[in-house]
């Protein structure tokens, strides 16, 4: 039972890096055609958003909308 939790988790964990890395690239791209810099911590918010809000059962594209919302009221540009 501990091996098969700990594979999960180690599952989980790389399913988090892999939405992170996703993240980032689309977040930087995004910022790009935009013409803006983005705040020193931004793209680390809104992409540790995304993980936790998919984590926790919502759909990507919720998920991006919602902490589309949740940054930029941090994270006024």
């Amino acid at each position: 039972l501990v091996t098969c939790l700990a594979h999960q988790a180690a599952r989980a964990d790389g399913l988090g890096d892999i939405v992170k890395a996703v993240c980032l690239s689309a977040f930087e791209n995004e910022m790009n055609q935009m013409g803006k810099v983005a705040p020193a911590g931004m793209a680390g918010y809104a992409c540790t958003c995304v993980e936790q809000r998919i984590r926790s059962g919502s759909g990507i594209e919720a998920a991006r909308s919602q902490c589309r919302v949740a940054t930029a009221q941090r994270y006024p540009i």
